[in-house]
C-alpha cells in the first residue's frame, strides 16, 4: 500500500453524523482507513487510544489507521480487542486527549467503520469535529511528519472491571441468560458476571466477526428470540442482549417479555434521583410524555434531547446531570464518565431490581399504566421532505417543534417524524391518551406519508 495517495476518491457517504461507516472493501479498505487515520492524527495533534471489534477486517483496519497517525508523527496506544465502552473508558479514566475504535457496531458483518472520540471521551460528531476530520480526509490534507509515531500497547481490562467493581455496590445474585450475538461485549462481560458471582447462561459469547448465530443488534426484535425463549425454558429471572460493540443492552424480564427504554429509564430515574434530587435526566424526544411528568414528580430536571446517543453524552458530560438514556438503549451515568455503556447499565439494573427487591415486570409496571405509544415505524418514501411538509400543513393548528424532524402536539396526543440520514425513508413516533385514538391518528398519518 503506498503511504500517500493523493488520487484516492474516499466515498464521502462514509463520514456520518457521528461516525465513519460503510462496507468493506467496497466503501472502506486499508487504504482509506490509513488516509482517516492521517486526517484523525492531524486533527487532534496528539497521542490516542485505539481499540478494534473482533470483525473479520477489523485488524486490517486498525494496522491501517495507526499507520496514518503515526505517519502525521502522532503516537497509538493500542488497546487490541476490545468494547467501544473499554475504549471511552481508556480516554475518560487516563485523560487521552483522544481515541478510536475500529467498529460497526450493530451492522452486519461486511461493515466496519470507526467511531472518533475527543477529550472526556465526547464522540465527534457532525456539529463538533467530523466535519473538520471529513474535509482534511477528502482533501488529502494531512502532512507527512519528519518524525513518525510510534505504537505501544496497553491492557485496559482489569483497570475497567475494577473500575465497575468499585462504582456498583454488592447486589443479590440471580439467574441471567445474556447474548454477545458473537460480537465483542462478551469479553468484559463474563469477568464482571464472575466477580459479582452471577449465575449467567452465556450465548454467543465467543467473538465471531462472521455473526453466524444473529446479527448483534437488539433493537431488532428477530435478534431477542434466543434469549427469550431461554429465559422461558431456564426460568431465568432476567435476559440480556448486548449489542455488537457492546455499548449498549436490552433487557427481557422474567416472562420473557422485552423491556422498553421509556420504561426502565422511569423506573431507574426515580431510584437514582433519591440520592441526587434535582439532577437533569436527558431523555429521547421519542419517548412517551410520561416521563417528563415522572422525572419532575421524582424530584429531577427532564431535559428533551434529539435524537442519537453522541448528543446525550456530550450534553451530560459537558453540562452535568444525573443520567440519560436514549430509544435505541444506550444509557448514560454521571458517575460513569457519562459514557454508554450495555455492561455498566447491567449492573446498574441488578442492583435497583436486589435493592428493591423486585422482578423486571414489577419494577417497570408503575410507569407503563395507561401508556399508548406505537414505537418506532419505519415508512419508505421517494421524498422524505416532502412528507415532512404535507403533515406540517395537515397539523398546522398543533404545538409545532423541530428539534429533531417534525414534532406537532396537541391535548390528547403528538407524533414525531424524522428522516433517516442515510435512506428514503421517514421514522414515526405517535402517543395518544387512548388506545383508539392512536390507532386512529396511526392510519392517517401514516396515509399522509404514502399519498
Amino acid at each position: 500500500m503506498a503511504n500517500d495517495n493523493k488520487k484516492l476518491q474516499i466515498n464521502p457517504k462514509i463520514f456520518r453524523a457521528y461516525d465513519v461507516r460503510g462496507v468493506c472493501p467496497k466503501e472502506i479498505d486499508e487504504e482509506v482507513a490509513f488516509e482517516i487515520g492521517k486526517a484523525f492524527g492531524s486533527y487532534v495533534g496528539a497521542e490516542m487510544v485505539v481499540g478494534r471489534d473482533a470483525r473479520i477486517s477489523s485488524k486490517e483496519i486498525f494496522e491501517a489507521f495507526a499507520r496514518g497517525v503515526n505517519w502525521v508523527g502522532q503516537d497509538v496506544v493500542n488497546l487490541g480487542v476490545c468494547t467501544t465502552p473499554m475504549l471511552n473508558f481508556a480516554v475518560a479514566h487516563k485523560k487521552f486527549k483522544s481515541g478510536a475504535i475500529i467498529t460497526a457496531s450493530h451492522n452486519p458483518p461486511e461493515y466496519n467503520g470507526v467511531k472518533l472520540i475527543g477529550e472526556k471521551a465526547v464522540q465527534l460528531s457532525s456539529s463538533g469535529g467530523m466535519a473538520e476530520v471529513k474535509a482534511l480526509a477528502l482533501g488529502h490534507q494531512a502532512r507527512e511528519a519528519q518524525k513518525k509515531g510510534t505504537v505501544r500497547d496497553l491492557d485496559i481490562l482489569p483497570e475497567y472491571i475494577d473500575w465497575l467493581s468499585g462504582k456498583i455496590g454488592r447486589f443479590t445474585p440471580i439467574k441471567i441468560v445474556a447474548d454477545a450475538g458473537n460480537g465483542i461485549a462478551g469479553l468484559s462481560a463474563a469477568p464482571v458476571f464472575k466477580k459479582f458471582g452471577l449465575e449467567v447462561e452465556e450465548l454467543y459469547f465467543e467473538p465471531d466477526g462472521r455473526f453466524p448465530n444473529h446479527q448483534p443488534n437488539p433493537a431488532e426484535e428477530k435478534n431477542l428470540q434466543d434469549v427469550i425463549k431461554r429465559v422461558v425454558e431456564s426460568k431465568a429471572d432476567l435476559g440480556i442482549v448486548f449489542d455488537g460493540d457492546g455499548d449498549r443492552a436490552f433487557f427481557i424480564d422474567e416472562r420473557g417479555k422485552t423491556v422498553q427504554v421509556t420504561f426502565l429509564l422511569a423506573a431507574i430515574a426515580c431510584e437514582e434521583l433519591r440520592a441526587h434530587p434535582g439532577g437533569k435526566v436527558y431523555y429521547d424526544l421519542r419517548f412517551s410524555k410520561k416521563i417528563v411528568e415522572t422525572i419532575r414528580r421524582a424530584g429531577g430536571v427532564p431535559v428533551r434531547t434529539k435524537v442519537g446517543n453522541p448528543f446525550y453524552k456530550e450534553r451530560l458530560i459537558l453540562q452535568g446531570g444525573l443520567m440519560a438514556a436514549e430509544y435505541s438503549g444506550h444509557f448514560m451515568y454521571k458517575e460513569h464518565y457519562g459514557l454508554d455503556d450495555g455492561l455498566f447499565s447491567v449492573l446498574k439494573v441488578l442492583y435497583w431490581l436486589s435493592k428493591c427487591g423486585k422482578s423486571m415486570s414489577e419494577f417497570v409496571a408503575p410507569y407503563k399504566k395507561n401508556v399508548f405509544i406505537s414505537g418506532e415505524i419505519n415508512l419508505e418514501v421517494e421524498n422524505p421532505a416532502a412528507a415532512l411538509q404535507a403533515l406540517e400543513q395537515k397539523y398546522s393548528d398543533g404545538k409545532i417543534d423541530r428539534l429533531d424532524g417534525l414534532t406537532v402536539e396537541y391535548p390528547q396526543w403528538w407524533f414525531n417524524l424524522r428522516p433517516s440520514n442515510t435512506e428514503p425513508v421517514v421514522r414515526l413516533n405517535i402517543e395518544a391518551e387512548d388506545a383508539q385514538l392512536l390507532k386512529e391518528k396511526t392510519g392517517e398519518i401514516i396515509k399522509i406519508i404514502k399519498n
